[in-house]
Parts: structure tokens; C-alpha cells; sequence
């Protein structure tokens, strides 16, 4: 059990284990500090239920930084949260489709594969500044228009939900 193998595996599995991504969180329990997401459907990481994020859980996952303007605003900024794939494998979801709900109860469904094969994310902040409710926030689904251009298109338009409350991914 001293072979230099043996303790490159024994090390890589500490840091694993050490990860709050790969360590095993309460995803089903109500967050401390107020419910920003709630996303259900068939999730690995809560048989039956779903799981419920607060501004604190989505910062404790890898974050990413998007540039790009968008329909309705007139300048390029910077947005910064979650990538909507990385959530979605971090919660163990299934499924095919996301039905996307704002706190109006604007709804809209999109195809999963978007997500997972450009980086969308799920933006917190913008210009550094965390997203207030009047400036679509606290969660606005971001897609990366000024790196992408075949985004640029209506659907995703549809699916860019500001003020998003709640996930459901279904097939």
C-alpha cells in the first residue's frame, strides 16, 4: 500500500471526497437564507422530492462568466453564475426537457441539449453586482449571444427567463 500508485489513489480520493461538489449535500432540505430555485424532476440527488437553492448553494458551485447583450439591454455586460449543465449533473438530473418559471408565472420549455452543449448560465450577478428582482434578477438564464451567434434566434430568446423561480425537467 506504499507504492506511489497506491498513494496518488489514496490522495485523489481525500480531495474527492473533500469536495463540497462531490460531497454529498442536502439539496432537499430548505436553504438558511431565502429560496431562490427550486428545481424538480428526476434528480439523483433527491428520490422524489426536489431540491432547493439559495443564493449561497448556487455560489458554492463552479461559477462561470459570460459577456454578451442581449435583446433587452443595449450593452455588452458581464454575467456570472452556475452553467445550467453543471447544475443539472451536480443535482443527478434526468430528462430531456426544462420547463423555465419566472416569479410572474412566465413559463416556457426548451430541449436540455442547449444547455449542455454551449455554456448557459444561470446568472446571479451582473457587472459584479448581485441581480436585484427589478433588474431581472436574482436569477436570470443567460445565453452566451455575442460568442454564439446561431443562438440568436427566438427560441432561445423564449428561454432566456429572468427572474426565474423554479426548474421541472421532465423527458
Amino acid at each position: 500500500m506504499n507504492s506511489p500508485a497506491a498513494r496518488l489513489y489514496l490522495t485523489l480520493t481525500a480531495l474527492l471526497l473533500s469536495t463540497p461538489l462531490l460531497a454529498e449535500q442536502d439539496w432537499q432540505s430548505m436553504p438558511a437564507n431565502p429560496l431562490l430555485l427550486t428545481v424538480s424532476g428526476e434528480l439523483a440527488c433527491c428520490p422524489g422530492g426536489s431540491a432547493y437553492l439559495d443564493l449561497p448553494r448556487l455560489d458554492s458551485l463552479p461559477q462561470t462568466e459570460v459577456k454578451t447583450q442581449t435583446p433587452w439591454t443595449d450593452t455588452t455586460d458581464s454575467y456570472s453564475g452556475v452553467r445550467l449543465s453543471e447544475l443539472l449533473k451536480v443535482l443527478g438530473a434526468a430528462g430531456k426537457t426544462l420547463t423555465a418559471t419566472a416569479m410572474n408565472d412566465y413559463s416556457t420549455e426548451f430541449g436540455i441539449d442547449t444547455a449542455l452543449q454551449y455554456p448557459v448560465i444561470l446568472a446571479t450577478r451582473r457587472n459584479q453586482q448581485q441581480m436585484r428582482i427589478r433588474d431581472k434578477g436574482p436569477i436570470w438564464i443567460i445565453y452566451p449571444l455575442n460568442d454564439y451567434p446561431q443562438l440568436r434566434k427566438e427560441e432561445h430568446h423564449h428561454a432566456m427567463v429572468w427572474q426565474l423561480k423554479s426548474l421541472q425537467i421532465s423527458d
